[in-house]
């Protein structure tokens, strides 16, 4: 069996080497001054051109007049079965020109095709790829409205070594078969659950004559959507509602942008805080799956702030919306919940272990520490497992590396793996994202783990938790923890350092409590103020060094702006601690007046780290989510390995233009 390099030499082997060594030939005699000679040459390599037109067409003649007549190698049966095959068949050359093909095949076609490229005609054949299956050809084509399944072989015309090969194809009608499967695909049901995010907060800010009017006008709204996409719902709960409709109607949601997020949001019957929803499609292999995947779905939309859809099967998941902060819920109902079951988890463990996001910073310390006094206050034995902390924020960990009654508190991955039991406990702060934890082998081997985050979630998020806290409106987890401590104990205790390790979380990641604050946030700031915290101790923690202020200006001084009210900067030098760079002067760039959106991107090994920030203009979560990243709709970063920083603004660029247009 030859190879396919043996087919592509002999499909291209011939007379060319003679054309051009007589070529050659003329030209030296040309430049030797042998005009005589060279014009008997290239007289003679008119006449063989013209004698290999002739004899290709001859030998196409001969091969068709093989086929047909085959008076020589095949019997009577043999042709009368070719010419008359019950499906269309089609012969090749190996350069892909169409040499031959019976009446069936001309009926797929509807026209002559004799001496033409396959590819001009079926643009979805490859040739190379025909080659490499040699004698198991299949390949699936449609042409006029029609699918067909290609199958076939490469063989030799006849027994001399030196034979031409061809390639021959049979196509089989796969049309009825490709009807019924997309008709069984889009007739199947999926799942959806639809929940209003807020409907407890709607009720409480709306006039009571015109409470029953709001949910009649959401239900309205919700209703005439269904009856556009033809689905139906049931209300299982006041907020809740199950729908089923056919996967036929789903790309039209799409394509419209799930129109209902929109049209819930106008909705004005006295309220005066919009309406938004959360939905889950979930597309399974029955309904049982189908139904798993849209709780999944719609637990998703709502740990990533609300007012969004989310898709999932069962290779990914796919958002759509989200373009909205969540709103802070009023009613503290649930942190109360998570104080109480927290509580339980911690007196039933023997020992608890704490961890944080990779490089922690003060919203991960702050909220680590404040957990920690919780296991302390109940009697229990607990640790803080942490790795390198961020160059700007040692002076925070400095304070309880130097005080005697946290000595123990802090240790490493490599101890946490020695002292973990079965009856261990995991709480994990500031993260839901398993590949960024502090510890992933830890993650890993115990058991039961709790997670309390304010992260709007990805689609990597840590499963099989024994509880999930995860709050997108708050500002920080520090605000979170501040919260549940509240709740833990009737006369909660924290030390002074305690305390103002959770205020400095709070205040790094609300920006001085410029961003992203609530009325909640200032009571868990006077909560914490009330046991000591000195709030100018920390501003002068955060407090700048003159290298780090110039590099930020340099960064901000180089900035470019893309779009309207967007701007892109760069800083090309590898820097050890990149979050730190880009952060801060993505912040910065904010000041600008005019700027609502900044992207700053930094070197860092052979990987890109890029910060967003925004005023909330544009969702940098979405914009980065693309890149691999995450974050909030104001408050999002990425990262980007193995990449240059030129590439690296060619796909943040591209990903920018792709957000804005949806």
């Amino acid at each position: 069996m030859m190879d396919n390099n043996n087919f592509i030499k002999r499909a291209t082997a011939g007379v060319r080497m003679y054309f051009i060594v007589i070529t050659v030939f003329a030209v030296a005699s040309f430049l030797q001054g042998h005009y005589y000679v060279g014009l008997l040459e290239m007289l003679i390599l008119a006449v063989l051109g013209i004698h290999f037109v002739f004899d290709k067409r001859e030998r196409q003649r001969q091969i068709t007049g093989y086929i047909e007549d085959l008076t020589i190698h095949l019997d009577n049966a043999t042709k009368d079965s070719l010419l008359h095959f019950p499906l269309p068949m089609l012969m090749l050359s190996l350069s892909g020109t169409v040499i031959w093909y019976n009446r069936r095949f001309l009926e797929v076609t509807g026209e002559e095709i004799l001496e033409k490229q396959i590819q001009s005609v079926f643009p979805g054949i490859g040739l190379l790829k025909i080659l490499e299956m040699k004698n198991a050809i299949s390949i699936f084509v449609e042409h006029g409205g029609r699918h067909y399944e290609v199958v076939g072989n490469v063989v030799n015309q006849s027994d001399k070594a030196s034979a031409d090969y061809s390639i021959v194809l049979y196509w089989i009608d796969r049309t009825q078969e490709f009807m019924s499967k997309a008709l069984y695909e889009n007739s199947k049901a999926l799942s959806c659950e639809l929940m209003i995010d807020n409907l407890e907060d709607l009720m409480k800010n709306t006039p009571e004559e015109s409470r029953a009017g709001l949910t009649a006008a959401i239900e309205q709204s919700i209703s005439a959507w269904l009856g556009k996409i033809g689905g139906i719902y049931r209300k299982y709960d006041k907020d809740k509602f199950y729908i089923v409709f056919e996967n036929a109607s789903l790309q039209s949601i799409i394509d419209a942008k799930f129109e209902i997020l929109d049209l819930v949001r106008e909705i004005q019957v006295g309220n005066k805080i919009p309406v938004t929803l959360s939905i889950g499609i979930g597309r399974g292999g029955d309904v049982r799956e189908s139904d798993a995947f849209a709780k999944a779905a719609v637990d998703m939309a709502l740990g990533r702030g609300g007012d969004q859809a989310v898709f999932k099967d069962s290779e990914s998941f796919r958002f759509f919306g989200g373009r909205t902060e969540g709103f802070e819920k009023i009613t503290k109902v649930k942190p109360r919940v998570v104080a109480f079951a927290l509580r339980e988890l911690i007196d039933n463990a023997d020992t608890v272990f704490i961890m944080g996001h990779k490089t922690p910073d003060p919203d991960s310390l702050g909220a680590a520490v404040g957990m920690s006094r919780m296991v302390r206050n109940r009697g229990g034995k607990v640790y803080i497992v942490i790795g390198q902390m961020q160059k700007n924020y040692t002076e925070i960990i400095k304070i309880f590396e130097n005080d005697a009654e946290y000595s123990d508190l802090f240790i490493s991955e490599a101890d946490a793996l020695q002292m973990y039991g079965s009856n261990s406990l995991l709480i994990i702060v500031d993260t839901h994202n398993p590949e960024i934890v502090e510890s992933q082998r830890l993650l890993e081997v115990v058991k039961d783990k709790v997670v309390i985050d304010h992260h709007r979630r990805g689609e990597h998020f840590i499963s099989n938790t024994v509880l999930s806290y995860n709050e997108p409106y708050a500002s920080s987890a520090s605000e979170m923890v501040t919260e549940i401590i509240q709740y833990m104990e009737e006369t909660p205790y924290l030390t002074p350092s305690e305390a103002l390790a959770l205020y400095a979380g709070i205040t790094i990641d609300t920006k001085n409590f410029t961003a992203k604050t609530g009325v909640r946030t200032f009571e868990a700031a006077s909560f914490l103020r009330g046991h000591g915290v000195d709030t100018t101790a920390v501003k002068r923690m955060f407090q700048s060094n003159l290298d780090d202020y110039v590099k930020r200006a340099k960064i901000v001084a180089n900035a470019k702006v893309y779009k309207d009210g967007i701007a892109i900067s760069q800083w090309s030098e590898d820097e050890p601690l990149p979050t730190i760079v880009t952060s801060t002067a993505s912040d910065e760039l904010l000041n600008i007046a005019g700027i609502t959106t900044s992207f700053v991107l930094c070197k860092s090994g052979g990987s890109v780290v890029i910060s967003g920030r925004s005023l909330g203009v544009v969702n940098v979560q979405m914009v980065l989510e693309r890149l691999g990243g995450g974050g909030h709709l104001t408050v999002a970063g990425a990262q980007l390995p193995n990449t240059s920083m030129t590439k690296a603004v060619a796909l943040l660029k591209e990903s920018i233009d792709n957000s804005i247009k949806e």
